[in-house]
Order: C-alpha cells, then sequence, then structure tokens
C-alpha cells in the first residue's frame, strides 16, 4: 500500500497558513504590503473585536483584471519572480504569493478590484478556499480587501488568539512598521470606528513624530552616512530619553521592517557610557543597499535578513550613530518642519546641553579616616570586590558554593535577629545572622518588599489615592494609549485616578499615598513600560505585573547610601516577606555563605 500522497490544496494553504497568518496583525501586515506593491498613495485599515470579525484594507492602488483577480488566489501566483535569480533583485514586499491563498484557507474573504481604465470592477468571495462567488462590481480604483471570521474553519488557532486589546497591540506594531518608512503615502487606522491613526503624506521627520508621540525636536538626533556598501539614515534618539524596556526602535532594510539582534547590538555598543545597561536607546533607522547584497527570504514572515558581509554592515551602523551621538550636545536644533505634534518650549532644558542632570553625591558618613578597614574596603572597592560573592567566581577560585536562592533554608524567617549589619559599595549590604553571612542587593530588597505591598493593596483594595491639586495631562504613543486604556480598573486598584481624555491622551488626577510626589508622569510612563516588559513573565497576571512595575519604579537606587536604622528596617521587611530571597525574574535578592562552609574555607 503506498503511503505518500499529495495534499489537497485547502489543507497544503492551511498549512502554510500557519507560517504566514499567525494572528490578525499578520493578515494586515501582508495586505498592507501589496497594497505598496500596487502603488497606493492612501490605505485604511478598518478594525473589528481585534480583527477576529472583520478587517478591511482599502487602498487607491492601480488595482487588478477581472484574470488577475481570480489568479491572485492561487498558492505561489506572483507578479514578481520569473526565474530564481529575481529573489535576490527584490525591492517589493510580497512576492512569494503564499498570502493571499493562506488567508482565503482560514477566513470569509470578499474583494472588489478595478482598475482605472476598466468600466466596472471584479467581486471575488472565496470561503475555506472555495470561490463561492464571481460577478461583475461597481467600485472605485483600487482593491479592497474584507477579511471575515479569520480561523472560523481552524478552531484550535482560534483559542489561542488573546485578548481583543492584545490582539489590538499587535496590529498596531504592523500598522506602524509600515507606515513609518512609507511617509509619503497616507494611512489610516480605525478599531471599533474608532480612529487610531490619521497619517497624512508628510516629512520623515513628522511621521516618526506622530508616530512615537514625540512633542520636543530636540530629542532627536539626525544620521546620515553614505557608503558604496550602505547607506545609513534616520534618527536616534538622545541618552536622556532611553527606556528601560524595548519598544521604541525600529530598523528598516529597503524600507522593509527586520528584527536583527547583529545590528540592534552595534546600535546599542554605539551608545556606550551614555546609557546605563538596564536602558534601551529610542532609534528610527533606514538602511538602503542593493538588493543583491541581502537574502530577504529566510523567514516566512519575511522579519529577518542575511547581508552577505555583515561585519562590514555592523561598522558602519555602529560608525553613524556613533558620529551623530558624538557631537549631539553642540547641534542645532532638528527643524521637524514645525509639525503641529512638536512644543518648541524648553524652558526646563538648557537650549544647547538639553536636560542636565544633578549628579547624586555618594558619601560614608561612617568614615573615619584613622581606621585602616577603610582603606581595605577601597583596596577591594577597585579590585572589584562584588565578584567574590558570584557564584561563579566563588565555586571556582575559592572552592565555596553559594546556595542558589531558591534552596536557602538556613535561615529562618521567623523572629529573626541581625547581629550586626552595614553598607558595603555600590547598593549592597552586608548582614552577620546566627552561623550566616548574607549579602543583600538593596534596591532588589526594597522592589520585593514594595512589590508585596502593592499586590496586597490591589488584591485587598487598600490602595490609598493622593488627589493631585492639579491634574496631569499626558501624551503617550497611540501603543501605549491602547494599553493604558485597557489596564484603566487595575490601575485604579494600584492607587491611581486616572481617566482616559481622548487622542491619545490620559489625565492624572491622583497616584498611590505611598509614591514619591512631583514626577506623576514620568512615574505613570514608568509603570507602562515595566509593565509591557514583565507582563510576557506572568501568564496574563496583570495585577502581579503592575504591583511589579510600580515597585520597579519606586525602588531605592543603588547609589543610595543607607543609614544603619533604614538597613535594620529594610532587612526586617525583606524576611516578612513570602519568598525573600527571590526576584521575579529568578534572580536572587540575596546570597547566603554559612558559617560550615566558612570555617571549612578556612580550612
Amino acid at each position: 500500500m503506498d503511503c505518500i500522497k499529495l495534499l489537497p490544496d485547502n489543507i497544503a494553504n492551511q498549512i502554510a497558513a500557519g507560517e504566514v497568518v499567525q494572528r490578525p496583525a499578520s493578515v494586515i501586515k501582508e495586505l498592507m504590503e501589496n497594497a505598496l506593491d500596487a502603488k497606493a498613495t492612501n490605505i485604511k485599515v478598518l478594525i473589528k473585536d481585534g480583527g477576529s470579525t472583520l478587517i478591511q484594507i482599502i487602498d487607491n492602488g492601480i488595482g487588478m483584471s477581472t484574470t488577475d483577480a481570480r489568479m491572485c488566489w492561487e498558492r505561489h501566483a506572483t507578479s514578481k519572480i520569473n526565474h530564481a535569480e529575481d529573489l535576490f533583485k527584490l525591492r517589493s514586499f510580497g512576492f512569494r504569493g503564499e498570502a493571499l491563498a493562506s488567508i482565503a484557507a482560514i477566513a470569509h474573504v470578499e474583494m472588489k478590484t478595478k482598475r482605472a481604465e476598466d468600466q466596472v470592477g471584479t467581486f471575488i468571495k472565496i470561503e475555506g478556499s472555495k470561490v463561492v462567488e464571481q460577478s461583475a462590481v461597481a467600485t472605485n480604483n483600487g482593491t479592497q480587501f474584507s477579511i471575515k471570521n479569520l480561523f472560523y474553519n481552524v478552531p484550535a488557532r482560534r483559542n489561542f488568539l488573546k485578548s481583543m486589546a492584545v490582539e489590538m497591540r499587535h496590529i498596531i506594531d504592523e500598522f506602524v512598521r509600515v507606515a513609518v518608512p512609507h511617509n509619503e503615502i497616507s494611512f489610516s487606522l480605525f478599531n471599533n470606528d474608532k480612529e487610531v491613526f490619521i497619517l497624512n503624506a508628510c516629512s520623515p521627520e513628522t511621521r516618526i513624530a506622530e508616530i512615537l508621540g514625540k512633542k520636543n525636536a530636540n530629542d532627536f538626533l539626525k544620521v546620515g552616512e553614505t557608503h558604496d556598501l550602505l547607506n545609513v539614515g534616520g534618527f536616534i534618539g538622545k541618552p536622556e530619553i532611553a527606556k528601560r524596556t524595548r519598544g521604541e526602535q525600529f530598523l528598516f532594510v529597503n524600507k522593509r521592517f527586520i528584527k536583527d539582534g547583529y545590528l540592534n547590538h552595534a546600535i546599542v555598543n554605539a551608545f556606550d557610557n551614555l546609557i546605563t545597561k538596564d536602558q534601551f536607546p529610542t532609534y528610527v533607522l533606514f538602511l538602503e543597499t542593493d538588493p543583491s547584497h541581502i537574502d530577504i527570504n529566510i523567514h516566512p514572515t519575511k522579519t529577518e535578513i542575511k547581508f552577505d558581509d555583515e561585519r562590514s554592515v555592523y561598522s558602519l551602523v555602529k560608525s553613524a550613530v556613533k558620529k551623530s551621538l558624538g557631537g549631539y550636545a553642540s547641534m542645532p536644533e532638528l527643524d521637524f518642519e514645525n509639525a503641529f505634534i512638536f512644543n518648541s518650549h524648553t524652558t526646563t532644558e538648557n537650549p544647547k546641553f538639553g536636560n542636565i542632570s544633578v549628579p547624586e553625591p555618594r558619601v560614608n558618613k561612617g568614615f573615619n579616616p584613622f581606621q585602616t578597614e577603610q582603606k581595605t574596603w577601597k583596596s577591594v572597592q577597585n579590585s572589584q570586590w562584588q565578584k567574590i560573592f558570584e557564584n561563579e567566581y566563588l565555586n571556582k577560585n575559592l572552592n565555596v558554593r553559594v546556595e542558589p536562592a531558591q534552596q536557602i533554608v538556613n535561615i529562618n524567617t521567623e523572629n529573626i535577629v541581625f547581629y550586626d549589619y552595614f553598607s558595603l559599595p555600590d547598593g549592597y549590604i552586608a548582614a552577620v545572622l546566627i552561623g550566616n553571612l548574607i549579602v543583600v542587593d538593596q534596591r532588589a530588597a526594597h522592589e520585593k518588599i514594595l512589590q508585596e505591598k502593592y499586590l496586597q493593596n490591589i488584591q485587598k483594595h487598600t490602595a490609598t489615592i493622593q488627589q493631585l491639586l492639579f491634574p496631569r495631562t499626558l501624551e503617550l504613543s497611540s501603543n501605549d494609549y491602547n494599553l493604558a486604556l485597557e489596564l484603566l480598573d487595575d490601575l485604579k486598584e494600584l492607587g491611581f485616578d486616572v481617566a482616559d481624555f481622548g487622542n491619545n491622551c490620559m489625565i492624572i488626577n491622583g497616584v498611590p499615598s505611598e509614591t514619591i510626589k512631583g514626577s506623576e508622569k514620568e512615574l505613570f510612563e514608568g509603570i507602562i513600560e515595566s509593565f509591557k516588559n514583565n507582563n510576557s513573565n506572568f501568564n496574563t497576571n496583570k495585577k502581579r505585573a503592575l504591583a511589579l512595575a510600580l515597585a520597579q519604579n519606586e525602588a531605592i537606587f543603588r547609589t543610595k547610601t543607607l543609614e544603619k536604622p533604614e538597613i535594620k528596617s529594610l532587612l526586617e521587611n525583606l524576611f516578612k516577606c513570602e519568598n525573600p530571597s527571590t526576584r521575579e525574574n529568578g534572580k536572587p535578592v540575596f546570597i547566603e555563605i554559612n558559617q560550615e562552609k566558612i570555617i571549612n574555607f578556612f580550612k
């Protein structure tokens, strides 16, 4: 009996759809790129229920003939590829001919299309890869797709879709990635008949400003380098607007959005010593190169590419960014064409150097120049003493094994008595217990304490709100604005009084009473940023992720030197926590070396 057989087209298309169409956002990306290839100058996207009910893409491109309108739904139907070599000369977007066939296999699809030279257009209706209707229709020039009931015949895939708010954020991501490099084209996006984006044709600077929601032109530096292999253009954010989470990093090659960790490393490396290791710079960079130097056919979603000379590209990108950063203090302000969304008032900034932060002096109030121990600690600090407390160093060089945080069982968290405790350099605390020495990361400890406190406030509805005398208005990017709307109820339980003001703006009327006053905007922005970074680690437990986000923004810095009473209070509160030894990311809050290990070490 023969075992090998050909799959029916409808099943083959469903399998292909699994690679090409992962969620509603994938459909929008493919159809918007097709509209670009059709030379559209206006592209409109309408969404219902996060895309699961309806996705509609309307363009004013060149349209299709009746024959092309029928052929485009066949698998591997394409207008761009005639020979294998053409794969390495591509400047268009949709070229495989898989997208429409894949979409038609898992949805109810309707299409209207018309060329300028035709009197009437063509209407086609498809259900599960089967054409159920084809007729002439009166319609505008261009093409209109209506994708209904996505994954209706693949319930397992439909069940994996997230909430409408989450799917909408993915849609906004894909919309933005197409709209940013095509500033000469008008785009609009509507969700449940509500305007999300109205982007008119404009300059690259204005398009970036509209997308990122930046008000101040001084936030950006222009990048421009020309080379035979590669042209690098675009804008980078100044170091002072770098954030602690990703989200404002856009890299395009020949106007196609790509994800490339290697080139991201080049950009971040160019910011060396200008931002901290836990910060991510803002950048929108456009790389232009001959298509023969890249392979864009290595991933179904076409978000990864391969350069034939990666090292040279890395060096060129790093050099271009570094050059812009090198003279940013003395650069004139960028003229973002007086975009209406920019605010030229910079009364709190030095016009030449931007924001100037006053360094926090680090003073050891217990210093005694006549004690030799101080000199000893100084010499240890200079030799990077903290390596002594890293597991790998202890295991390899001292033959002392530090217990992993989750296995620390020697410390009884009830009725703990600390014999002594004192500050170490760089934000660490040493504490002596019965037969144990522990070294505590003071910021991690404070973060742990605050997170459990805020989570308890949410769960028991005990958070108190400090109303602001003057409410603060905050403009967010579209993605952050939609996320804030989704989190409004949870934010109220955390102690925020926040209301929707429309047009990507929120009004902050009150904040949790325990938080530091005077920086309400920065606090709210920080929570949104931290939540985006935390949420994926909590299996949609929004309350826990929000509690951690607020704790991360309120925890003390490692540069703060704590007094004895503060250290005592911190340690006591830490060991009242449910799991004092481990942070949410699995990293330790403290490490322990017990008495037995110390004795064995000296033996």
